[in-house]
């Protein structure tokens, strides 16, 4: 069975080997255009700047959510920086992400992703507001 749990700050560093393979993998196309590296993400987890939810089945870690909680006007949104793991599209583990979302006061989730990734969470109800762009200048 497929529990989702959060990681309170405190223990983002005793969790680390268990959860860091599944972001790294996350952060791949992240690293690789210089947004954000596995060791930046470490250490906004640690410092309580990003929140930490991992991903069990059968007493196994099998994916890991960082997520950045943005207060903005109307919402407060979690906004997903990194998602790794098999369990991203089941729906069982999706709505327990979501609940503990929730418990945490957000009324919003969003992220930014591939149209891959877009198009496996539009199963779950979510939409393509944007399409990002960048370059260097």
């Amino acid at each position: 069975m497929i529990e989702v749990h959060h990681v309170p700050t405190a223990f983002v560093h005793q969790q680390w080997a268990s959860v860091a393979e599944h972001l790294d993998a996350a952060l791949e196309h992240a690293t690789a255009s210089g947004e954000l590296t596995i060791d930046q993400l470490r250490a906004d987890l640690g410092q309580g700047r990003t929140a930490l939810y991992r991903v069990v089945d059968d007493g196994k870690v099998v994916g890991a959510v960082a997520v950045v909680f943005q207060n903005q006007r109307n919402a407060r949104v979690a906004f997903v920086v990194a998602i790794g793991g098999r369990w991203i599209a089941k729906r069982c583990a999706f709505d327990q992400f979501i609940e503990l979302l929730r418990q945490a006061g957000a009324t919003r989730i969003a992220g930014a992703g591939r149209d891959s990734i877009v198009r496996l969470w539009s199963r779950f109800g979510l939409q393509k507001k944007y399409t990002v762009f960048e370059g260097a200048i």
